[in-house]
């Protein structure tokens, strides 16, 4: 597990410290390369992809609307290997993913956050043989605010009072010690659906706290959208998303200030990181395609469409070890 020399949020989840661990890769500190160049190192330390055997039939593939597109990139390269291999790639909350993997166990789903050993327990109740979770990339997230504010930086504590209801009423803009007209105006949170990846994440393993209700939106694209349009909102959303028109705060700690960018993240120091992660039964008699399919998606390849999408790969060592639990008969 990643190192840190300080404590963000006070009661935040390890894994949100933990989650992405760049001293596999042994970067060097921000500033000595820029980004680009250690995406790159860290690509090229991932074995290709060799295909194990060939595959055909059809893969049914559900679940995170955040992980839409990353999939249709893996299936879309994955196919140029696998003419004959056919997928159908739904987006769904996770209750109806639930359901839908439960009625069709040879099917994939995708999950913006980590998997709770009680939830396989569940899947494994309802018919499922031996359901797992992978970790197949990592998501940095930011918390956004309108262009036009003058706010730059963000404590944890801060972040607690405005998102969640341990923070009493809801605050208005001087908690982040504003002045001026906005000072006493109520900051309008601008965050996903309860049933999205999202909502669960920050929720249970960052703030472990109900959530402040706001207005809510089916997309983390759709977060950043509608800050853009609103002076007084907040949100926290995917920090590659592509959208210049709002603005990603650094997020502070005591007197440590880390700023929200790529140097920052590849680097180790960045907090704000959550795994995204697959679910398929391993014991299903069709669990050997999807299985050469997650092959795939661990490679340099799968791997590289990850940055390609807006997000990192996973650690060398990882990896390895999900490779090799893929190989195995025997998978917890």
């Amino acid at each position: 597990m990643l190192r840190t020399t300080f404590r963000w949020l006070g009661a935040i989840a390890c894994a949100v410290f933990g989650s992405f661990n760049c001293s596999a890769y042994a970067i060097d500190p921000p500033g000595t390369m820029c980004s680009v160049e250690k995406l790159r190192a860290m690509l090229q330390t991932i074995d290709p992809y060799k295909p194990d055997q060939a595959i055909a039939g059809e893969i049914p593939v559900f679940g995170s609307a955040t992980m839409d597109g990353l999939a249709h990139a893996w299936i879309d390269n994955f196919r140029e290997f696998h003419p004959d291999i056919k997928f159908q790639v739904s987006g769904l909350g996770e209750a109806e993913s639930i359901k839908r993997l439960i009625a069709k166990p040879s099917g994939i789903w995708l999950v913006s956050r980590p998997v709770k050993p009680e939830e396989l327990d569940t899947l494994k109740s309802s018919g499922l043989r031996n359901p797992v979770s992978f970790e197949v990339a990592r998501q940095a997230l930011a918390v956004y605010v309108h262009p036009s504010n003058p706010v730059t930086s963000i404590t944890g504590e801060q972040l607690r009072a405005i998102f969640t209801t341990v923070g009493g009423d809801a605050p208005t803009w001087k908690l982040l010690g504003v002045t001026g007209a906005l000072t006493d105006q109520p900051i309008k949170i601008i965050s996903r659906s309860q049933d999205s990846g999202t909502y669960k994440f920050l929720a249970e393993m960052v703030f472990r706290s109900p959530l402040r209700s706001g207005s809510m939106v089916k997309s983390n694209a759709e977060v950043v959208d509608a800050i853009k349009d609103e002076p007084l909102a907040i949100g926290i959303s995917n920090l590659r998303c592509g959208i210049t028109d709002a603005r990603a705060l650094n997020l502070k700690a005591g007197n440590l200030e880390i700023p929200s960018d790529e140097i920052a993240i590849v680097s180790g120091q960045y907090p704000l990181v959550r795994p995204l992660t697959v679910v398929f039964d391993m014991g299903h008699p069709e669990s050997q395609r999807t299985a050469e399919f997650l092959r795939y998606v661990l490679s340099q390849a799968g791997q590289a469409e990850n940055v390609l999408a807006g997000y990192y790969p996973v650690d060398l060592p990882l990896i390895h070890a999900e490779l090799a639990r893929l190989a195995s008969t025997d998978v917890r």
